[in-house]
Parts: structure tokens; C-alpha cells; sequence
């Protein structure tokens, strides 16, 4: 049989491969703990993206749902909603605002635990629809011939805030122009 042995003696070797080996192995951890950090790092941006992304989706299904409910108002001669005598449904008090307080908003919507999307609406202005004219007394036939057209507006403001998870808040505004014809 035929055995491989090493032809140096032991006393020339200085250990240098065990060196490397351990300063590689050194490299690699700390690489290792670097891509680690990164990843959690990554996922916590991830994180806080899809969480306001989440809060802003919400708190514009808010916006259109308030201004259905105010159509709705409207609809019902119910003022309440949208313009009750004080200064928490006058729009040209609280439009420029920028703090919240969740007892201002009338209706809460997407409720789930303690977070839910807050709406107000509010009146700003009325007036005349720009080229419209406002009929006194036609003088012809029947009602509705050579009737004038158009109307009065009301602009109103229906406003939308979401407070989200991880600090994530949203608030979207709404300028809505009602015809009254």
C-alpha cells in the first residue's frame, strides 16, 4: 500500500492558512449581519409604504362616500350634515386647519377596532351659476317655454381623514360644486 505524507517537518509551518481561514470567516459574518440589516430595513420601509398607501385608499373611499352622504343631505333638506349655523360645518373656518380632532367629524367610516375614517362636509359659498339667467315671469304659453336656464350653486368642501397603522395618517379634501336648478 502507498500512503501521501507531507515531506515538510512541522517546525517551518507558521499557521498562516488557519489566519486567513479565520479572518475569511470574520468577513463573512459581518457581511452576513450587513444583508440582514438591510433586509429588516427593507421590510420595515415595505411596511410603512403599504400602511399609508393603506390609509390613503381609505380615506379617499372616505371623500366619495362623504359626498354621497351630502347629496343626500341635500336631497332631504337635512342641513345638519353640512351646514348647521356653527363654526363646525362652515368650511371657511376649518378648510386651512391642519390638526385633527376626531369629535369634529360627524360620521366615521371603515371602522375597524379603534381606527376608523373620519368625514365632515362643510358649506364655503352660494351664488349664481356664471351665465345663467333667473326667470321672473316668462309670459308665454305654458310653464316652461323660453324658461331661463341654470341656477344657484352651493360649494362645499367634504373632507376625509384616516389615521392608519404605524402612524400613517391621510386626509383628502374635496371640492364639490351642487347645482341647484
Amino acid at each position: 500500500m502507498f500512503y501521501l505524507q507531507n515531506s515538510r517537518s512541522g517546525a517551518h509551518e507558521s499557521g498562516m492558512v488557519f489566519i486567513l481561514a479565520i479572518v475569511t470567516l470574520a468577513l463573512l459574518g459581518v457581511l452576513g449581519l450587513a444583508t440582514h440589516d438591510t433586509a429588516h430595513l427593507n421590510s420595515l420601509i415595505a411596511a410603512n409604504d403599504r400602511d399609508s398607501k393603506s390609509a390613503f385608499f381609505l380615506a379617499e373611499s372616505g371623500v366619495n362616500a362623504g359626498h354621497e352622504f351630502l347629496e343626500r343631505a341635500i336631497a332631504d333638506a337635512n342641513s345638519t350634515f353640512y351646514d348647521d349655523g356653527t363654526s363646525a360645518t362652515n368650511a371657511s373656518v376649518w378648510e386651512k386647519k391642519n390638526s385633527f380632532n376626531p369629535d369634529d367629524y360627524p360620521i366615521k367610516w371603515h371602522r375597524h377596532g379603534a381606527a376608523a375614517t373620519h368625514v365632515r362636509a362643510g358649506l364655503i359659498a352660494t351664488g349664481i351659476v356664471p351665465g345663467s339667467a333667473m326667470q321672473m315671469a316668462s309670459g308665454y304659453e305654458s310653464t316652461g317655454r323660453g324658461a331661463a336656464t341654470g341656477g344657484t350653486f352651493a360649494t362645499y368642501l367634504v373632507r376625509s381623514h384616516r389615521q392608519g397603522l404605524r402612524g400613517s395618517a391621510a386626509e383628502v379634501d374635496l371640492g364639490w360644486w351642487h347645482i341647484n336648478h
